[in-house]
């Protein structure tokens, strides 16, 4: 990293979002009590931010996953901006980059780099002059995607703080709607989402897939509406579940499975299972290989 800049926006933004969201919200909390509706609108900005994130930045416009009606494509990109975690062209380029290239120096945000790397190290350096958009032509047309790649900033910061900050104004507590939905809402969504880079690549089971440190972890799947079962996204990326089984926390795979009942989505991809079935016995039989026999 030492012939990469560091990108002292992205640092300062990271390092002030905590002290104001975690600090603040407990100094707030403290001198001022809590109204019922503060948590209320962060947990609900919070579920609405990462379902962009999950079914759209990810499984839609990274994957393909799925199809979707344009105003749902904006819905997306709206509320996925207000993640404050680049835009959707950025964040699809990366992620598919990620997919090529797992656990590689190319990965950008490869493990074997360090879990510190892995969460958010990779975010504070500039990015590498030769990294183009090579691997997102299909988003490079989109003109939605290009036009909150312009102004997801503004979005981000406009949205992700007004919206909040007004619904406080409106309840007589405007600081903390700001507190509480802003800045606490943002860093949650943050660290949620590195979690998956990090955490989940480093504890959990590989019930899909050896080729690579991915793994299915439920308290990461929980606290990301389903993106931390993590080993079969990667056995079976074009999915447009993360969870396989029923009983398993997948909101982003219910909320897509909505919208396609509402004809507002489309073209799920579903790994047929008797292909997820020979992989998951492969797995099987490699592991019972490695192991020895009891005596």
């Amino acid at each position: 990293m030492a012939d990469r800049e560091r990108n002292w926006a992205n640092i300062l933004f990271l390092s002030v979002t905590p002290v104001l969201g975690i600090a603040g919200t407990a100094l707030y909390a403290s001198r001022f009590g809590v109204a019922w509706w503060e948590p209320v609108l962060c947990l609900t900005l919070y579920l609405m931010v990462g379902l962009a994130v999950g079914s759209g930045y990810h499984r839609c416009f990274s994957h393909r996953a799925f199809q979707c009606h344009p105003a749902v494509e904006g819905v997306f990109l709206v509320f996925g901006a207000m993640a404050m975690e680049f835009s959707a062209l950025r964040w699809a380029r990366d992620h598919r980059n990620h997919h090529r290239y797992v656990d590689t120096d190319l990965d950008p945000h490869s493990i074997r780099r360090g879990p510190l790397w892995a969460h958010v190290g990779w975010t504070v350096f500039e990015e590498p002059p030769d990294r183009g958009w090579d691997n997102v032509p299909d988003l490079l047309s989109n003109p939605r995607v290009m036009w909150q790649h312009r102004w997801w900033r503004h979005l981000g910061l406009g949205l992700g703080l007004g919206i909040p900050t007004l619904v406080g104004a409106l309840l007589g507590r405007p600081l903390g709607g700001l507190l509480w939905g802003g800045f606490l809402r943002i860093v949650l969504v943050h660290h949620a989402t590195f979690s998956v880079n990090s955490i989940a690549h480093l504890w959990g089971s590989r019930p899909y897939t050896l080729a690579c440190t991915a793994r299915d972890n439920a308290l990461i799947a929980f606290v990301t509406l389903g993106e931390g079962y993590h080993n079969f996204h990667h056995a079976f990326p074009s999915d447009f579940r993360n969870g396989l089984r029923w009983y398993q926390w997948d909101p982003n795979k219910w909320f897509i499975r909505a919208l396609a009942g509402a004809g507002l989505a489309g073209d799920l991809r579903r790994t047929p299972e008797p292909v997820i079935e020979r992989e998951r016995l492969s797995v099987l039989g490699t592991v019972a290989g490695a192991t020895p026999a009891a005596s």
